[in-house]
């Protein structure tokens, strides 16, 4: 068991070595890039990525009101083919969801079980799983962020 102070800076450390890793990566437009803190450009749809509980997931958050979240919702849901062309595997879609605040929010994600943080035999995988899908996002969002765009106008 580690305390708070270990479990936070090898939480830190992790995000750490992932972001030095994705560092020489550029952006599907060839720009240079915040993995980590991925920008979307979006007031309320957020690319995340976070490990805890034994397990890394990946997800894009769709927050606001409930007709703007229905909304772009929608949108997501318009371009699942497309979608899928850019990730190899089947992500988990909830319209209507609560998040760990009681905040509603809709959610597309994808969890990989069995992989810890806080064992670096595992950082290997989980440094992969979230390049995979970062980047895979990334060219998706390249090519069809203008049809949010203009759905907040």
């Amino acid at each position: 068991m580690y305390t708070k102070q270990e479990a936070s800076a090898i939480r830190q450390q992790f995000w750490t070595t992932l972001g030095q890793y994705l560092l020489p990566i550029p952006s599907a437009s060839g720009n240079k890039i915040n993995w980590i803190n991925y920008k979307t450009g979006i007031k309320n749809i957020r690319f995340k990525m976070d490990a805890v509980n034994k397990e890394a997931i990946v997800r894009i958050e769709i927050r606001g009101d409930e007709e703007k979240r229905a909304s772009t919702y929608i949108h997501f849901n318009a371009l699942k083919n497309q979608f899928y062309s850019f990730f190899k595997d089947e992500y988990t879609w909830m319209q209507n969801t609560i998040d760990e605040h009681g905040k509603p929010l809709s959610c597309i994600y994808l969890i990989k079980e069995n992989l810890n943080i806080f064992n670096k035999a595992d950082w290997p995988a989980l440094i992969s799983f979230f390049k995979e899908n970062a980047i895979a996002f990334d060219n998706f969002w390249t090519d069809y962020k203008e049809i949010f765009e203009m759905q907040t106008q």
